[in-house]
């Protein structure tokens, strides 16, 4: 994909009289809201600026300076169609457009708008994966893998948004397992799917693989997962067409499974190494760094009160067993009796959903068996995949905090934490 793609050939001429840099912000504008989503049409202080692209890794704002609206009209809002572009004779700009939304308010045909600007500046901002951009509920039981997906497809974007000159070695590592898992995580996490105990019982609609993976692509997932020690998903690449039922059972009932763990931090230690050169979007925005702080603070002091091991964002507990423990996963009981100790762990998931950022917990329980796992490294991540009843994991977005809500509020939000802790350590 090209940086002309889905623009008109008029604007992208237009776009050439501007530098380099200001060339790939006003191809963004065209591309990511003409014709797609309505903005807020501000002017302060003689500028108009919008956020283009707001993505997991990365945003493309644009400020147009010194602007003229030569309309008379100034909506709060603009839905922008037939966008166009000019140079005036005095060196000035301006950029023509059709309102929807004047159209749909008045009644009428849409009225011809334009502002006019002396130049225009544009930034790309870049930060690392760990803040996400989609919303966590109660019932996201396959987190890890939402998670994932999330990560390597806003990678995709920031390929199609900046150029692959965009991407360090890691992302470009990253895209080229996404190439051929793409198909494999979207059926997985399809509302339709359903894993059961067993491979026999992995149930999907085939119609929703959405992939064609010619014989070169089904050999790199093989060399992937035979690097995994996965060496019969390895066969089945190998061998097998990608829509066969045998490799997709395979595949979805290990991602469900423990060995499924093994898949997950691979790619989330790959995921961590593509940020490590940027800083934080926390550490790039004061206000969120403000809230985010306050948020850390507060949730320091409560597990620590409690007695929790850790620090923000990833806290343990090791606690004696009760003599019957009683897990339910996947609406599924197990009973184990007299376990010796158990680990309790809570993490917290940072987000930006609709312009606010949101900080939602996550909660895990293990049950030990493997004496080769250090347990006190494990998160709550590790407790999503299915190992009998030993393992279960919970989003609690009930406890959401986010930067709308009151002070009062989020003082609340702090103490139904608090009793969740107290019900869990008793």
């Amino acid at each position: 994909m090209s940086n002309q793609d889905f623009v008109d050939e008029a604007f992208y001429q237009f776009v050439q009289q501007f530098h380099t840099e200001e060339q790939k912000v006003l191809l963004a504008f065209y591309r990511e809201l003409v014709g797609k989503r309505k903005i807020p049409y501000k002017i302060k202080d003689r500028s108009f600026s919008v956020n283009i692209q707001m993505c997991q890794g990365f945003a493309i704002d644009v400020e147009f300076q010194d602007v003229l609206i030569e309309d008379g009209r100034h909506p709060k809002e603009i839905f922008m169609e037939n966008l166009r572009g000019e140079r005036l004779d005095d060196g000035r700009y301006r950029m023509s457009f059709t309102n929807r939304l004047a159209a749909s308010s008045e009644g009428q045909a849409p009225k011809e708008s334009a502002f006019s600007f002396s130049s225009v500046r544009g930034g790309v901002h870049l930060w690392d994966y760990s803040v996400h951009t989609m919303k966590l509920e109660n019932d996201t039981r396959d987190i890890p893998w939402y998670l994932i997906y999330g990560t390597l497809q806003a990678i995709q974007e920031k390929k199609n948004a900046l150029g692959s000159s965009a991407l360090n070695t890691q992302e470009e590592k990253a895209l080229w397992i996404f190439r051929f898992l793409r198909p494999y995580l979207q059926l997985f996490l399809s509302p339709a799917t359903k894993i059961g105990f067993g491979k026999s019982t992995v149930l999907y609609l085939s119609d929703e693989f959405d992939g064609a993976l010619d014989h070169s692509l089904m050999q790199e997932a093989s060399d992937f997962f035979a690097s995994l020690g996965m060496k019969r998903l390895s066969d089945l690449f190998a061998r097998c067409e990608c829509t066969d039922k045998e490799l997709i059972q395979e595949l979805l009932y290990t991602m469900r499974s423990l060995k499924g763990n093994i898949l997950f931090k691979t790619l989330k230690q790959l995921i961590d190494e593509c940020g490590k050169q940027y800083q934080g979007l926390y550490e790039c925005d004061k206000d969120m760094n403000r809230f985010r702080s306050y948020i850390r603070e507060k949730v320091q002091k409560i597990f620590s009160d409690h007695g929790w091991k850790g620090t923000y964002p990833s806290y343990m507990l090791r606690l004696d067993a009760e003599f019957l423990e009683v897990s339910s996963v996947y609406k599924r009981q197990y009973a184990y009796l007299n376990e010796k100790t158990k680990f309790i762990y809570f993490d917290f998931i940072e987000s930006v959903v609709d312009g606010q950022y949101h900080i939602t917990p996550v909660t895990g329980m293990i049950l030990p068996k493997n004496s080769n796992i250090d347990y006190r490294k494990c998160t709550s991540m590790d407790c999503f995949f299915f190992d009998g009843g030993r393992r279960n994991g919970a989003v609690i977005g009930d406890l959401t905090v986010s930067e709308s809500m009151t002070v009062n509020t989020l003082r609340e939000k702090m103490k139904q934490l608090s009793a969740v802790l107290d019900i869990q350590t008793k």
